[in-house]
């Protein structure tokens, strides 16, 4: 695990590209699945479309971190853990007809994975960083509930769009997350503040589970 530092810089030239990318990534995203609401008369992806619009829109207006990680394995998880759910592409075929389910699974994890960002505010962030330790409302529940409801969301996209690109591109971000979740917490850990709320909220994803 690398060594985490201080960063006081002023915003560069890199987070300029990055959010460049990001927003065009996103743009790309949003558009392909549009058609594929005209093609289907269906929203197809309308839980995901909402809640990679919440996670661009303040990974735009996020604030410097006081600590980031120099981890190559966070900087390397945390895109395909955040992001990775824009490598998916629309293929209308709900697994039992349950189309409106899944949709209803998208929404729910969106709902919930938006709330989730928004206590966070502008201390979201994507690279395992200190931004400030956030303890209020659902993360008074679990330690990562963004994480989870991104699960929830993704597992309602999949059901409803089940072709093998999008399988591997779910086994993909499971795996970046739950590399994300360990580089994080390493990063945090040497916060006094955190850890306490790791002795008073003992689980990361789900209740009495994990």
């Amino acid at each position: 695990m690398g060594v985490a530092v201080v960063d006081r810089r002023p915003i560069g030239l890199g987070r300029i590209i990055t959010t460049g990318l990001l927003v065009t990534l996103s743009l790309v995203f949003f558009v392909v699945h549009l058609r594929a609401w005209g093609a289907t008369h269906r929203p197809v992806g309308l839980g995901a479309m909402a809640l990679d619009l919440v996670a661009v829109t303040l990974f735009i207006i996020r604030r410097q971190a006081f600590v980031v990680s120099r981890s190559l394995v966070a900087w390397i998880a945390a895109p395909i853990g955040a992001y990775g759910l824009l490598a998916v592409r629309p293929h209308y075929a709900p697994v039992g007809g349950l189309g409106p389910l899944f949709t209803a699974i998208q929404i729910c994890g969106a709902i919930v994975g938006s709330y989730c960002l928004i206590t966070l505010g502008r201390s979201f962030g994507i690279v395992a960083a200190n931004r400030g330790v956030q303890t209020r409302g659902p993360y008074g529940i679990v330690r990562h509930p963004a994480y989870a409801a991104y699960c929830v969301t993704v597992t309602g996209y999949l059901l409803e769009n089940p072709t093998w690109r999008n399988v591997f591109v779910a086994l993909v971000i499971a795996t970046a997350m739950a590399f994300r979740i360990r580089e994080e917490e390493a990063c945090l850990r040497g916060d006094p503040a955190y850890a306490l709320y790791q002795e008073r909220v003992r689980y990361r994803l789900l209740p009495l589970v994990f």
